[in-house]
């Protein structure tokens, strides 16, 4: 009998979107647990307390940042390197668990079977196979150069204190991603500058603001007051870490 490891599928924001069955989320909850203790390094901010505000916080003190987005992230990971991952890091039946945990591409490419959005362990296993790339040895040399690149799932960070060895860092992270069959998503690009914007934050030397545009967008609807007090919370959990108040031109964390 063939394997049925999804319900239905579905689009998003032009995302396909898998409902995994029960035992596909028993498998999934199985490989949670193996790698429950696995040491991440600490550049990856999404298996730490803090996530991507923490990750933002690591670069406030740098002069120039760029930021990089991975295109489809978990549907440029092959099921062979989901097994070839699981096998690395010796888990037992790794070729039946990468079957349980791929489906057939629903993109035109020519990997057959690829990581879905959906499943519960798609994301560590995404990040198993990125730590068995080339990108980790680029991001390596960049921390060695004197940079500093943050992961948070799909999206990269990278800050310095030099402009010219933050381009270098940056060219060789799109480089690696060429050799690891990942794309970068080109109109999210930002190369090295004084001042980016990731996660809907502005983060520039010294402070790091959610963006007025952010803020418009979420008091113009409705909100309970327990949303508008998590929501102010959150924008004073981003500026936390600054060590300069925003000018009259930067955007402010209320709406006006």
């Amino acid at each position: 009998m063939p394997l049925i490891n999804y319900i239905h599928k579905y689009q998003s924001r032009n995302k396909f979107i898998f409902t995994p069955t029960a035992d596909c989320v028993q498998k999934g909850i199985r490989l949670l647990r193996f790698f429950k203790n696995h040491t991440f390094p600490p550049y990856f901010f999404h298996y730490q307390a803090g996530g991507h505000v923490a990750a933002l916080h690591s670069h406030i003190g740098n002069q120039f940042f760029f930021k990089i987005d991975l295109q489809n992230f978990f549907y440029s990971i092959s099921r062979n390197r989901v097994a070839a991952a699981l096998h690395h890091f010796h888990f037992g039946a790794a070729r039946t668990y990468a079957k349980w945990s791929c489906v057939v591409n629903p993109y035109v490419s020519e990997l057959r079977h690829v990581l879905p959005i959906g499943f519960v362990q798609s994301p560590m296993l995404a990040t198993l196979a990125l730590l068995r790339s080339p990108v980790i040895g680029a991001i390596e040399r960049a921390n060695a150069r004197g940079c500093s690149v943050s992961v948070y799932f799909d999206d990269f960070i990278g800050s310095g204190a030099d402009e010219a060895d933050l381009t270098i860092s940056y060219n060789e992270i799109l480089a690696s991603f060429d050799e690891a069959n990942l794309r970068a998503n080109p109109n999210k690009l930002l190369p090295p500058a004084q001042a980016i914007r990731a996660f809907n934050c502005d983060l520039t030397h010294g402070l790091a603001e959610v963006t007025a545009v952010r803020i418009s967008e979420f008091f113009a609807e409705p909100r309970t007051p327990a949303s508008v007090q998590g929501f102010r919370d959150y924008c004073a959990r981003v500026a936390k870490a600054n060590v300069r108040v925003p000018t009259a031109t930067e955007p402010t964390t209320s709406p006006q």
